[in-house]
């Protein structure tokens, strides 16, 4: 039997909670703000619902595998390289979103520093259970590296709320 299904399943419904309301915040405050403004909210909101989808997915992925009824060392090693593929892949794509609109606002440079510290973990963690590192459970890695996905979805999604609320706010004083 696979170890942490419960954990699994938890993290995929309170990661797909920052994809639906990413979604939502999304179309609510769609074209709102100056262009660099709009161009900066769409990449920090595309970023969240990527991540969040591929929190939700790579939660999930485990447990279909494990219904398959291969050895729970085999399930957490698949599970962690569609995992690093799916997690690389959100990377390479918004960084080619990036490179276009590069410099047209400043970077959010905590926001920077602190999902670059989380994607470590989220790499790290993954490239150890792929490699079997024996000191810890695969399932623990995993659990942290899904824990460091949402964490990150989580803080970008909260930097996002707060611009725009700075934004409102100082639309608000200027009338």
């Amino acid at each position: 039997m696979l170890d942490n299904i419960d954990t699994l399943l938890s993290m995929a419904e309170v990661t797909a909670v920052f994809a639906g309301f990413a979604a939502l915040v999304t179309v609510v405050r769609a074209g709102y703000g100056k262009p660099a403004d709009i161009v900066h909210d769409l990449l920090r909101l595309r970023l969240v619902i990527a991540s969040s989808i591929a929190g939700v997915a790579g939660a999930l992925i485990p447990i279909g595998i494990a219904g398959y009824g291969l050895d729970s060392d085999i399930v957490w090693r698949m599970s962690a390289v569609i995992f690093l593929i799916m997690d690389n892949g959100i990377i390479a794509s918004f960084i080619r979103s990036y490179r276009p609109v590069r410099g047209s606002f400043p970077p959010d440079r905590l926001a920077v520093f602190l999902v670059t510290l989380l994607e470590l973990v989220e790499q790290i963690s993954l490239v150890a259970v792929v490699l079997g590192v024996t000191f810890v459970s695969g399932s623990a890695l995993y659990v942290t590296a899904l824990i460091a996905n949402l964490c990150q979805a989580g803080f970008i999604f909260v930097r996002f709320v707060g611009s725009a609320l700075r934004r409102e706010q100082r639309r608000l004083s200027n009338k």
